[in-house]
Protein backbone atom coordinates (compact mmCIF):
# COMPACT_ATOMS: atom_id res chain seq x y z
CA UNK A 1 0.00 0.00 0.00
CA UNK A 2 2.97 2.50 0.98
CA UNK A 3 4.85 1.74 -2.56
CA UNK A 4 0.92 1.99 -4.30
CA UNK A 5 0.47 5.85 -2.22
CA UNK A 6 4.06 6.71 -3.34
CA UNK A 7 3.58 5.93 -6.71
CA UNK A 8 0.85 8.01 -6.63
CA UNK A 9 2.40 11.16 -5.65
CA UNK A 10 4.93 10.71 -8.21
CA UNK A 11 2.80 11.11 -11.17
CA UNK A 12 1.02 13.66 -9.17
CA UNK A 13 4.14 15.65 -8.50
CA UNK A 14 5.21 14.70 -12.58
CA UNK A 15 1.78 16.05 -13.76
CA UNK A 16 1.85 19.28 -11.56
CA UNK A 17 5.19 19.81 -12.75
CA UNK A 18 4.53 19.70 -16.70
CA UNK A 19 0.93 21.64 -16.02
CA UNK A 20 3.44 24.67 -14.61
CA UNK A 21 5.65 24.28 -17.85
CA UNK A 22 3.22 24.48 -20.23
CA UNK A 23 1.52 27.58 -18.75
CA UNK A 24 5.06 29.53 -18.12
CA UNK A 25 5.35 28.61 -21.91
CA UNK A 26 1.98 29.45 -23.20
CA UNK A 27 2.20 33.09 -20.78
CA UNK A 28 5.27 33.95 -22.69
CA UNK A 29 3.78 32.60 -25.52
CA UNK A 30 0.54 34.66 -25.63
CA UNK A 31 2.25 37.57 -23.73
CA UNK A 32 4.05 38.57 -27.08
CA UNK A 33 3.04 41.50 -29.62
CA UNK A 34 2.95 38.49 -32.56
CA UNK A 35 0.57 36.38 -30.93
CA UNK A 36 -1.36 39.47 -30.00
CA UNK A 37 -1.33 40.81 -34.12
CA UNK A 38 -1.96 37.07 -35.61
CA UNK A 39 -5.60 38.40 -34.93
CA UNK A 40 -5.16 42.49 -34.56
CA UNK A 41 -2.95 42.79 -37.80
CA UNK A 42 -5.27 46.58 -38.19
CA UNK A 43 -4.63 47.41 -34.45
CA UNK A 44 -0.63 46.78 -34.81
CA UNK A 45 -0.70 48.87 -38.02
CA UNK A 46 -2.49 51.55 -36.82
CA UNK A 47 -0.72 51.37 -33.59
CA UNK A 48 2.77 51.66 -36.07
CA UNK A 49 1.86 54.94 -37.15
CA UNK A 50 0.60 56.28 -34.01
CA UNK A 51 2.24 57.55 -31.43
CA UNK A 52 3.94 55.08 -29.50
CA UNK A 53 5.38 52.50 -31.75
CA UNK A 54 7.41 51.09 -29.49
CA UNK A 55 5.19 50.72 -27.08
CA UNK A 56 3.90 46.41 -26.85
CA UNK A 57 0.42 45.55 -27.00
CA UNK A 58 0.46 44.28 -23.53
CA UNK A 59 2.27 47.16 -21.68
CA UNK A 60 -0.38 49.56 -22.55
CA UNK A 61 -3.48 46.76 -22.50
CA UNK A 62 -2.83 45.06 -19.03
CA UNK A 63 -1.73 45.50 -16.03
CA UNK A 64 0.50 42.63 -16.23
CA UNK A 65 -1.72 40.48 -13.16
CA UNK A 66 -3.32 36.86 -13.45
CA UNK A 67 -6.07 38.37 -13.59
CA UNK A 68 -5.52 40.02 -17.28
CA UNK A 69 -4.03 36.72 -18.66
CA UNK A 70 -6.97 35.26 -17.77
CA UNK A 71 -9.20 37.49 -19.39
CA UNK A 72 -6.60 37.76 -22.29
CA UNK A 73 -7.00 33.79 -22.64
CA UNK A 74 -11.30 34.15 -22.41
CA UNK A 75 -10.90 36.57 -25.18
CA UNK A 76 -8.62 34.07 -27.57
CA UNK A 77 -10.74 31.45 -27.02
CA UNK A 78 -13.89 33.12 -27.80
CA UNK A 79 -11.63 34.22 -30.93
CA UNK A 80 -10.60 31.01 -31.88
CA UNK A 81 -13.90 29.14 -31.74
CA UNK A 82 -15.40 32.09 -34.11
CA UNK A 83 -17.42 33.31 -31.11
CA UNK A 84 -15.95 36.98 -30.93
CA UNK A 85 -14.64 38.88 -33.87
CA UNK A 86 -11.37 40.45 -33.69
CA UNK A 87 -11.74 43.36 -35.95
CA UNK A 88 -14.65 44.34 -34.28
CA UNK A 89 -14.98 42.65 -30.69
CA UNK A 90 -17.64 43.84 -27.39
CA UNK A 91 -15.38 42.85 -24.99
CA UNK A 92 -14.29 45.04 -22.30
CA UNK A 93 -11.06 46.87 -23.63
CA UNK A 94 -10.02 47.43 -20.17
CA UNK A 95 -10.38 51.18 -19.96
CA UNK A 96 -9.04 51.52 -16.13
CA UNK A 97 -5.89 49.51 -16.92
CA UNK A 98 -5.18 51.84 -20.07
CA UNK A 99 -5.56 54.64 -17.81
CA UNK A 100 -3.15 53.64 -15.31
CA UNK A 101 -0.74 52.65 -18.11
CA UNK A 102 -0.89 55.91 -19.42
CA UNK A 103 -0.75 58.00 -15.86
CA UNK A 104 2.38 55.59 -15.18
CA UNK A 105 4.47 56.66 -18.19
CA UNK A 106 3.42 60.50 -18.85
CA UNK A 107 2.50 61.56 -15.06
CA UNK A 108 5.51 60.42 -13.25
CA UNK A 109 7.05 62.05 -10.56
CA UNK A 110 9.71 63.67 -12.59
CA UNK A 111 6.93 64.66 -14.98
CA UNK A 112 5.08 66.03 -12.00
CA UNK A 113 7.20 67.89 -10.38
CA UNK A 114 8.82 70.28 -14.04
CA UNK A 115 5.61 70.74 -15.01
CA UNK A 116 3.48 71.98 -12.06
CA UNK A 117 0.89 73.68 -14.38
CA UNK A 118 0.74 70.38 -16.51
CA UNK A 119 -0.28 68.58 -13.20
CA UNK A 120 -2.98 71.01 -12.64
CA UNK A 121 -4.48 70.95 -15.72
CA UNK A 122 -4.53 67.18 -15.56
CA UNK A 123 -5.88 67.09 -11.63
CA UNK A 124 -8.93 68.63 -13.04
CA UNK A 125 -9.56 67.08 -16.07
CA UNK A 126 -9.18 63.58 -13.98
CA UNK A 127 -12.17 64.74 -12.32
CA UNK A 128 -14.38 64.66 -15.08
CA UNK A 129 -13.16 62.58 -17.87
CA UNK A 130 -13.12 58.60 -17.20
CA UNK A 131 -9.70 58.08 -18.67
CA UNK A 132 -6.84 59.82 -21.11
CA UNK A 133 -8.69 58.67 -24.14
CA UNK A 134 -11.12 60.76 -24.07
CA UNK A 135 -9.17 63.86 -24.47
CA UNK A 136 -5.92 62.37 -26.50
CA UNK A 137 -6.24 60.39 -29.23
CA UNK A 138 -4.54 56.72 -28.31
CA UNK A 139 -1.79 55.22 -30.05
CA UNK A 140 -3.67 53.99 -32.57
CA UNK A 141 -4.03 56.41 -35.37
CA UNK A 142 -7.22 57.53 -36.32
CA UNK A 143 -6.56 58.67 -39.59
CA UNK A 144 -6.41 54.39 -40.30
CA UNK A 145 -9.55 53.22 -39.03
CA UNK A 146 -11.38 53.69 -42.30
CA UNK A 147 -8.49 51.31 -44.13
CA UNK A 148 -9.01 48.69 -42.29
CA UNK A 149 -9.84 45.79 -44.22
CA UNK A 150 -12.41 42.97 -42.28
CA UNK A 151 -12.24 39.59 -43.64
CA UNK A 152 -15.75 38.40 -45.08
CA UNK A 153 -15.64 35.24 -42.56
CA UNK A 154 -16.97 37.63 -40.26
CA UNK A 155 -19.80 38.82 -42.26
CA UNK A 156 -20.18 42.46 -40.93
Amino acid sequence: MNKLSQKAWIIVGVAALVIVIAGSVMARKTSSDSFCISCHAYEKVSWDHGDHPYVGCISCHTKGTITDKTKGLRKSYLTLSGQVNPHNDKLPSYKEAITDNCVGCHMTEEILESRPVFKERHEEYRKYAVGCVECHEPGHAKRMREQRNVPSRWNL
